[in-house]
């Protein structure tokens, strides 16, 4: 078993960082850019999102939808859809 803190979201946990790092690159990997995340996806997602440091200022309006957009130097992130259209990466 990993060592550090766990990581608690309210519909999934992990022993670790670690953990949760590699179960969040996987579901990022499983879409193509453009695609929007899955309701399943969406739950955890939005579990994660409420930890960024910057989740105040990133909501904004509410999260319609989240989805994967191409990222720099050919890469992928999540993107969060917010209710008025406008859209806030985050990794």
């Amino acid at each position: 078993m990993g060592r550090g803190r766990p990581v608690i979201l309210n519909s999934v946990s992990f022993d670790n960082q670690s953990q949760a790092a590699d179960f969040f690159k996987e579901m990022l990997n499983r879409y193509i850019p453009g695609e929007h995340v899955s309701p399943e996806d969406s739950t955890h997602l939005a579990g994660l999102f409420k930890r960024h440091p910057k989740y105040a200022e990133k909501v904004g309006s509410g999260v319609d939808y989240f989805q994967v957009i191409p990222a720099d130097y050919g890469t992928q992130c999540f993107c969060a859809v917010r209710m008025d259209g406008t859209k806030e990466r985050f990794s």
